[in-house]
């Protein structure tokens, strides 16, 4: 029983992976990109938060890609606001890149705007 549960989880594990194919962590830059790419118009929270845990793994900081993404989910923010604490608590950054002005706007919304986009 053992034994088929790790396989299990095996072929879980792998596609997962495989359905994060389009979140890419660029490792020879400073700091690490994640290229978000957009599934419909929103980001998938799955595929970011495996992105993520792994780039808060990096002793870097981290900038999120944002362009084409319209709209985000409450876990996707969940799992922003948790990166951001943990890039904060390690000293290091996260910043959102290319978001649109709709999405800033549902940033806003949401009430982070200025925690995510200080000053702009």
């Amino acid at each position: 029983m053992t034994d088929l549960r790790s396989k299990q989880d095996d072929r879980s594990a792998k596609a997962r992976r495989q359905r994060s194919a389009g979140m890419q962590v660029e490792r020879k830059l400073e700091p690490i990109f994640i290229e978000a790419e957009r599934s419909g118009d929103w980001m998938p929270a799955e595929e970011l938060r495996e992105t993520a845990l792994h780039a808060s793994g990096e002793s870097r900081n981290v900038t999120v890609n944002l362009v084409n993404i319209d709209h985000l989910d409450a876990s996707a923010l969940q799992i922003l606001l948790a990166l951001d604490a943990e890039q904060r608590r390690k000293a290091r950054h996260l910043h959102l890149a290319n978001a649109s002005a709709h999405l800033r706007k549902w940033f806003e919304y949401a009430g982070v705007a200025e925690h995510f986009f200080p000053a702009e």
